[in-house]
């Protein structure tokens, strides 16, 4: 090695001179064993379409998975909902006793008393969920049983009518007419006139939707009055 090269090498610009060969020599035997390899190794037009081809396949799968959890946690929000508003022993004591003095109470403060009350029945729907059903009967004004079934429809927990009839008692009406020769077509006619002040024959049958499942019912009211957080961001 010559003075020369010697002297450039001892210095900082040949040290980098030196350094850069090494490095070109080192890609240069990369390149020579690994080049081909390399080349071989990339994807070709024909691979790239199917790559392509395949991602949209994949997005797709995505988009219609997306849309079934979507459906499904409606769904269970609904299922969920619907244990919320059931009647539950541990908050509203046993249906087959509780639901009875509802019915009744809530005749007694329009002061009308049922002709009969029957006794409360229970029938499964599904593991969770099951019907519990009274049957009633009363007379009254049109104006008072009205008033009775829409305060049925007030009280909590939810109860709705499974049967319902109303119709005229034509024959109390019948046996108050003091002329023997009035027909009772005329009295029936009469009574649809003045069917505020007649007295109608009522009778139903009561259900509420009861739940007696293994769902945690506490953490599902808990989430029901929690405030909506998009709905306070807007």
């Amino acid at each position: 090695m010559s003075l020369d090269v010697k002297k450039l090498l001892s210095t900082p610009k040949g040290q980098l001179i030196a350094a850069l060969c090494a490095l070109g020599c080192v890609w240069f035997v990369l390149i020579l064993y690994f080049g081909g390899e390399f080349i071989e190794n990339l994807p070709s037009a024909d691979t790239l379409e199917d790559s392509k081809r395949e991602l949209k396949k994949q997005k797709i799968l995505l988009q219609k998975a997306q849309a079934e959890e979507k459906e499904y946690l409606k769904l269970r929000e609904k299922y969920n909902a619907k244990i919320r508003s059931a009647w539950q022993e541990s908050k509203h004591g046993l249906v087959e006793t509780q639901l009875r003095r509802i019915v009744s109470d809530t005749a007694t403060k329009l002061e009308l008393k049922p002709n009969s009350l029957g006794t409360v029945r229970t029938n499964r729907i599904n593991e969770d969920f099951y019907f519990a059903e009274i049957d009633i009967t009363m007379n009254g004004t049109y104006e008072e049983v009205v008033k009775f079934i829409a305060a049925v429809a007030e009280c909590q927990p939810k109860l709705s009518w499974r049967r319902l009839d109303l119709r005229p008692d034509f024959r109390r009406r019948f046996m108050r007419n003091n002329n023997n020769n009035t027909n009772l077509a005329a009295a029936r006619a009469q009574a649809v006139q003045d069917q505020n002040s007649v007295n109608v024959m009522f009778n139903g049958v009561i259900r509420v939707i009861g739940y007696d499942g293994s769902s945690n019912v506490a953490a599902l009211q808990k989430k029901s009055t929690a405030p909506n957080k998009g709905a306070l961001k807007k």
